[in-house]
């Protein structure tokens, strides 16, 4: 399976040492440049990155969805900082539309 990860040098470097290619970025604006780059590229099967980047790269990962694609699949994973929850707080809003109501956690 091909493996990127995107994200600043101390995120990156466990997983390229274990065969993922990755990509430095220290902010944002660059990850989501980054991430459009390798969607477009169709190289990949699966993309980590950072979870407090989950806001910026919303709009990149809702175009895979939109064409139906299966992959790459997303994996956003907390990283030094500790910021964490954004995802989850993504997924409680897509739930509560696909049921009909707010879901609490």
């Amino acid at each position: 399976m091909s493996v990127a990860v995107i994200g600043p040098s101390s995120f990156i470097t466990c997983f390229q040492l274990i065969g993922a290619e990755g990509y430095n970025c220290v902010n944002g604006e660059e990850t989501t440049s980054t991430l459009s780059r390798l969607v477009d590229e169709k190289k990949y099967k699966l993309i980590i990155f950072p979870e407090r980047f989950a806001a910026e790269t919303l709009p990149v990962r809702e175009q895979v969805l939109k064409r139906g694609a299966i992959s790459p699949v997303f994996a956003l994973v907390p990283d030094f900082t500790m910021q964490t929850g954004d995802r989850m707080q993504e997924l409680q809003a897509v739930i509560s539309l696909a049921i009909g109501t707010k879901l609490e956690l």
